[in-house]
C-alpha cells in the first residue's frame, strides 16, 4: 500500500498492510515548515520522509470584510523575540492583545489576551460577520505535491477553541461556568463564520482529513462532562456532519482526561480521535479505550513527547511495542506522538527515540 491507501483505508474503518505512522505535527513533506528549517532537525527529517505515512497538516486563510479594513497589526522585535500588538476597531470601543514569539522556541506566548472583562465581551459580540470566501489554493497546489505519500489534514478550530483563547485561561473558566448565556452568544457568533468558511473550503475540494481543535477545553479539570456536551457536542456535531456530507472525514483533537467524553465523541461519529494520551497525562488507557471503542472510531496517538525526549532506547522500544499490542488488533490505529519538540536544537537522545520509534513501528506494526 502507499500511505495514501494506508490511511485512508483506517479512516474507512479497514485494515492496511500495517499500522500507519505519523509524527503529527512534524510534516517532513512540507519544505518550509518550521522543523525543515532547523539545521539540527535534517537527518530526522530525511528519516521521516522515508518512513512514515504522511498526514500533512495545514491551515487555511480564513478572511473577514470588517476585520480586515479595522484591525491593526504592529510588530516589534527585542533581544530577538518577536511582538505583536493586534488592535480590532469595534463599534463598542477597541480591543486589543499581544503576543510574544521567542526566537529560540516554536511557540507563541499570549501577554494580553483580547477579551479582558465584561465590556471586553460586548465589544467583540458587536463585531459584524463579513466572512469572505476562502481561497485553498494552496491546499491543492500542496495536495498534489504530496501525491501517494499522504493525505492533507486540514486545521479546523472549533467555536469553544476561539472563544476559549479570547481570554486568560482562568477567565475562559469562570466565564464559561458563571455567565453560561453570555459564553453560549459567543460561540453562537463564532459557529457562523465557522460553518461559513468550512462549507466553502468543502465545497472547493479541501480535506481529506479535518482536524478539528478545541474541545479539550471542556474535559476535565477544567470543565465538567455536561459542558463538553453544552459547549463541544452542540457544535461539533454539525461540524462533523457537514464534512460527512462532503465524503470527507473528521479527526478531533484532544488532549489530557477523555474517558468521560468518548461517548460524547462516538454520539458525533467522528471518524478518528487523537492523541489518546497515556495515564497519568491521561486518565484511560490505550487497550481500554480500543476495547470500548476500537470498533467505532479511528484511534491515534500514545506515544508520549516525553518519552520521545527522556526515555532511554530500550524504554522507547517497549513503549511502541506496548501500543501495538493494545491497539494494532482489528485495525483502527495510528500511531503517533502527542505532540513534537519545539526547540530548535534537537537533542541526540530525542533524535534517536523517534528513529527507534518509526523502526520498531514497522517491526510490529505488520498486518
Amino acid at each position: 500500500m502507499t500511505s495514501k491507501e494506508r490511511l485512508l483505508a483506517v479512516l474507512n474503518h479497514q485494515l492496511p498492510d500495517r499500522v500507519p505512522i505519523s509524527t503529527y505535527e512534524i510534516v517532513a513533506w512540507d519544505e518550509n515548515g518550521w522543523w525543515n528549517l532547523q539545521p539540527a532537525y535534517r537527518r530526522l527529517m530525511e528519516y521521516i520522509r522515508e518512513k512514515t505515512d504522511c498526514m500533512y497538516l495545514i491551515g487555511a486563510y480564513l478572511k473577514d470584510a470588517y476585520m480586515e479594513e479595522h484591525m491593526e497589526v504592529e510588530k516589534w522585535e527585542e533581544n530577538g523575540d518577536t511582538f505583536i500588538r493586534t488592535t480590532i476597531k469595534t463599534p463598542k470601543g477597541d480591543l486589543t492583545k499581544l503576543d510574544r514569539k521567542p526566537a529560540d522556541i516554536n511557540t507563541v506566548w499570549h501577554i494580553e489576551h483580547l477579551v479582558k472583562d465584561e465590556s471586553d465581551i460586548e465589544r467583540f459580540l458587536s463585531i459584524p460577520n463579513d466572512p469572505k470566501e476562502v481561497d485553498i489554493s494552496h491546499i491543492k497546489e500542496r495536495e498534489r505535491y504530496l501525491g501517494d505519500r499522504g493525505v492533507m489534514m486540514v486545521d479546523f478550530a472549533d467555536p469553544l477553541c476561539i472563544v476559549a483563547e479570547l481570554f486568560e485561561f482562568g477567565d475562559f473558566t469562570i466565564k464559561a461556568f458563571v455567565h453560561q448565556d453570555l459564553f453560549t452568544k459567543l460561540l453562537d457568533k463564532v459557529f457562523e463564520l465557522q460553518i461559513y468558511y468550512l462549507k466553502s473550503m468543502l465545497q472547493k475540494g479541501a480535506g481529506p482529513l479535518f482536524r478539528i481543535v478545541g474541545p479539550e477545553y471542556a474535559t476535565a479539570p477544567y470543565l465538567s462532562t455536561e459542558y463538553f456536551h453544552k459547549y463541544v457536542c452542540q457544535y461539533d456535531r454539525q461540524i462533523i456532519q457537514l464534512i460527512h456530507d462532503y465524503g470527507q472525514y473528521a479527526r478531533i483533537h484532544c488532549h489530557g482526561r477523555v474517558r468521560n467524553i468518548m461517548p460524547h465523541i462516538i454520539e458525533m461519529e467522528a471518524d478518528a480521535i487523537d492523541p489518546l494520551e497515556a495515564p497519568p497525562s491521561g486518565d484511560i488507557t490505550l487497550s481500554e479505550v480500543k476495547e470500548k471503542y476500537g470498533k467505532d472510531i479511528c484511534l491515534m496517538g500514545n506515544i508520549q513527547l516525553r518519552d520521545l525526549e527522556y526515555c532511554h532506547p530500550e524504554e522507547m522500544r517497549a513503549i511502541v511495542i506496548d501500543c501495538m499490542r493494545a491497539a494494532k488488533e482489528g485495525g483502527n490505529y495510528v500511531l503517533l506522538p502527542t505532540a513534537a519538540p519545539i526547540n530548535t536544537q534537537l537533542s541526540p537522545v530525542t533524535e534517536e527515540n523517534y528513529m527507534i520509534m518509526i523502526d520498531t513501528a514497522l517491526e510490529y506494526g505488520q498486518y
